[in-house]
């Protein structure tokens, strides 16, 4: 004879202990897409950073070609 599963009113279902693994897994499975798109806007920034401070002008760069090296003495 199967056991009578009687539901009564005002009486809660037990619930499943959720172990910290599950929660640990279900919280990764949820951030994942989140985490992928931040690391490969990070990589952007930081190529994009780069090409910038490569490209800046040196400071010696812009100093003025003299005609000659040549020192006057009057």
């Amino acid at each position: 004879m199967p056991a009578s599963n009687q539901k009564r009113i005002g009486k809660r279902p037990v619930k499943k202990q959720v172990s910290t693994t599950d929660t640990l897994h279900d919280t990764w499975a949820v951030m994942k897409p989140f985490v992928h798109f931040s690391v490969k806007a990070m990589k952007v920034l930081a190529h994009a950073l780069i090409f910038v401070v490569k490209n800046i002008p040196k400071p010696e760069e812009h100093k003025p070609a003299s005609k000659s090296n040549k020192v006057i003495k009057i």
